[in-house]
């Protein structure tokens, strides 16, 4: 049987980066989760989106030992429900990634009151202000970042998934070694 070996980043095999992406995926997605959770505590306004990052997190973690299993075994079913799920997984975090960046500019005001503590000192306000504007250029910074990398994910299984769908359909093949 023919092997047929896609690879991305010009010569990483697509079956490696799946596997790392569920090792990633794993480990990333259970450890955001469990920050998350420590710091839910100190979530006031935004507790809500918080607790949906938190569940997102670790729908990641679960879904990726989907793609472990299947990367490991070479199974054509984990490899298409975990694709399935990824792409699923990427439209849910878009939306409530979306939701929280919401709550951090409507919350701002808020926290921006909070740090100056009452405070009308110009040096005061203008650090409050500049913080709170730090924070939302990283959160937006991350989540796009976070975003872009799950999209490249999405299109190595999807490379993984065709190449084992053609590994499949070729041992199928039948060869006629006979000819007249």
């Amino acid at each position: 049987m023919a092997k047929i070996t896609r690879t991305f980043c010009f010569c990483i095999p697509v079956r490696a980066g799946v596997v790392f992406l569920g090792i990633l995926g794993l480990i990333g997605g259970a450890g955001v989760a469990a920050v998350g959770i420590i710091n839910l505590k100190r979530a006031d306004g935004s507790k809500t989106a918080a607790i949906i990052q938190i569940i997102i997190y670790l729908l990641l973690s679960i879904l990726s030992i989907f793609g472990l299993i299947g990367a490991i075994s070479r199974r054509l079913g984990f490899i298409r429900s975990y694709f399935s799920m990824l792409v699923g997984h990427l439209i849910f975090s878009m939306a409530t990634g979306i939701f929280a960046i919401h709550r951090n500019f409507k919350d701002a005001p808020k926290y921006i009151s909070d740090c100056a503590s009452g405070s009308e000192d110009p040096d005061v306000l203008k650090t409050c202000n500049d913080g709170a504007a730090l924070v939302k250029g990283v959160m937006i910074g991350v989540f796009i970042f976070a975003w872009l990398l799950e999209m490249w994910a999405c299109v190595i299984v999807l490379k993984y998934n065709r190449q084992l769908a053609e590994e499949e359909a070729l041992k199928s093949v039948v060869k006629d070694t006979e000819s007249w």
